[in-house]
């Protein structure tokens, strides 16, 4: 039976999971990490690890987070993290700021005192 996540993901998702769990795997290998010793590090089962370096996204995104840690691949995830590389999303906020009321001032009339003047 399929799992639900797999319904949820795009391909685009999927693809990019594949892409991450290659590079955790790599970054493991780089390392000379055995499966196991790397799970170790990483506070998961080798089941787990297995799945992540599969791109499996049903897999926990804190697991994923741990994996990127042992992998020492943290790193990656601060450009993401810093919301002004958004560009079309600081695009956005810039447009959606809220605006202060300008108004128009009125002026005063002068004050009628029944004098005329």
């Amino acid at each position: 039976m399929r799992r639900p996540e797999l319904n949820a993901a795009s391909p685009l998702v999927l693809q990019a999971a594949k892409q991450l769990g290659e590079a955790i795997r790599r970054a493991r290998l780089a390392r000379n990490y055995t499966m196991e010793d790397f799970s170790a590090r990483a506070r998961m089962s080798v089941i787990t690890l297995n799945r992540i370096e599969h791109g499996d996204v049903s897999v926990g995104f804190s697991f994923w987070l741990s994996a990127m840690e042992a992998g020492s691949l943290m790193h990656l995830l601060t450009r993401v993290a810093n919301p002004s590389v958004d560009t079309t999303g600081e695009a956005q906020r810039k447009l959606e700021e809220r605006k202060r009321a300008a108004g128009k001032k009125r002026r005063r009339a002068p004050q009628e005192h029944g004098y005329d003047f």
